[in-house]
């Protein structure tokens, strides 16, 4: 059974990053946030320097933690890459939010300063604590791997079935931009489901191209939505999906014209 027959008949709500109006983005406070308001979470992780698992969006640090405080000498950009798992995890991944209010939800009084405030510090998760963070709470996870030009196909893909391997996990969703990274988890492990993330342009003869991959979705840009064969694509049992979508009437239209999942920062 894939991965979207899991969920009812009907729309998939995906937190994209968490509740990220209201939290900062991709972190526990953030996946908490979203428990109630979403029928899964999605995630983005990446390796650190000493090839351990985390979850982070940029491939830089600067944007969502406090790291030009923590090590002011340094030279940017901070590319997370660079840095091992216990540098990453000593910095503050939440204060951040505080200064930025990157959706005007405190402006708003949608969360006060205070509620942010006794939640810090916030952490990088883990992936291992990200997976056990959805299976604590039965909900379902689709975990994007970053592109990481720095390590081999074969480094990234190996580490990470590792990791899934060695810690209990929920339903999950893997995608990536980087399709490789796809052909070879479907080679390695034809049974995860897998999503094809694309943006600006779609693959030439899309089918025939999905198909190879292994993928049983296709999530798309806004941009690319009036242009994506839905139909075509369902009758190839390959479901698709929007991000980031944050109007419920807007994902209502989509809906309509076949769509199944809406990723939202706003929930």
């Amino acid at each position: 059974m894939g991965f979207y027959a899991t969920f009812p008949d009907g729309p998939i709500l995906a937190a994209h990053r968490g509740r990220r109006e209201l939290r900062p983005e991709n972190t526990l406070c953030a996946f908490e946030a979203a428990l109630g308001h979403c029928d899964l979470i999605e995630l983005d992780v990446q390796l650190s320097r000493d090839k351990e698992w985390i979850v982070c969006h940029d491939p830089t640090l600067e944007r969502t933690t406090d790291i030009e405080k923590r090590l002011p000498g340094h030279f940017r950009p901070h590319r997370l890459i660079e840095y091992s798992f216990d540098t990453l995890r000593s910095l503050d991944a939440g204060c951040w939010f505080l200064e930025r209010d990157p959706f005007g939800a405190l402006r708003s009084g949608k969360v006060r300063p205070e509620e942010i405030e006794a939640l810090l510090p916030q952490r990088l998760p883990s992936l291992a604590e990200a997976l056990r963070f959805g299976t604590e709470h039965k909900i379902p996870l689709n975990v994007e791997i970053k592109d990481m030009p720095t390590y081999t196909v074969e480094e990234v893909i190996r580490s990470f079935l590792a990791e899934l391997k060695r810690i209990p996990h929920p339903p999950l969703l893997i995608s990536s931009f980087n399709h490789r990274y796809l052909r070879r988890l479907h080679r390695e492990a034809p049974r995860l489901p897998l999503a094809a993330l694309v943006e600006a342009v779609h693959p030439p003869r899309l089918i025939s191209y999905l198909k190879a991959l292994g993928v049983e979705a296709y999530h798309v840009d806004l941009s690319l939505a009036a242009t994506t064969p839905v139909e075509l694509l369902g009758a190839h049992g390959i479901s698709c999906g929007i991000y980031v979508i944050n109007d419920p009437k807007e994902q209502k239209a989509w809906e309509s014209k076949g769509f199944r999942l809406f990723f939202a920062d706003r929930l």
